[in-house]
This record gives structure tokens, sequence and C-alpha cells, in this order.
């Protein structure tokens, strides 16, 4: 198993090429990335005994189960990111 220090090096890696590379990519290309970077934080946090590990591993799934309808449909990624915002939201007023 990685160490998390070395999980987060990677995250941290993908975000600053992502940041440059948005420079000169498609608009759309910005909140990919956005919930690319959630989806590789939320497999680390499921690792965590934190109470929280079932939430994360199931935004995870939601997250790489459509990211790529942006590819074919804009919509359908529109819709994911308004429904993973919803619920996380719900999920921090449980809190």
């Amino acid at each position: 198993m990685m160490c998390y220090s070395k999980k987060l090096f990677e995250i941290i890696g993908y975000m600053l090429s992502s940041a440059r590379g948005l420079v000169d990519e498609p608009q759309m290309y910005g909140p990919f990335r956005l919930v690319e970077g959630v989806s590789r934080l939320c497999s680390i946090l499921a690792e965590e005994d934190t109470g929280y590990s079932d939430f994360f591993l199931k935004l995870k799934t939601r997250i790489d189960g459509k990211k790529y309808s942006l590819i074919s449909d804009e919509n359908t990624f529109i819709e994911l990111m308004d429904d993973l915002v919803h619920d996380f939201t719900r999920k921090m007023i449980e809190m």
C-alpha cells in the first residue's frame, strides 16, 4: 500500500500540471480536472477510518462512472457536478 504522503504528492503534481494545461485547453477541461482531483482525494479519504469512508468511496464511484460523459454529453457532466455539490452539501449539514 502506498503511503498517503506519496499519494498526496501525486495529486499535487496532477493539480499543478492541470493548472498549466488549462492555459491552453478548452474551458470545460477545468471542471473535469477538478472533479478528477476530487476522485483522487476520495481514494485517499476512503482508506481513512473516519466514519466517512463509505461516503467517499460512493462519491468516487459516482464521479468515475460519469466523468467521461463530458466527451459525448456536456449536459450529463454538468448534471453530475450539480448532483455532487448537492449531495456533498447535504453530507456537510449532517456532520
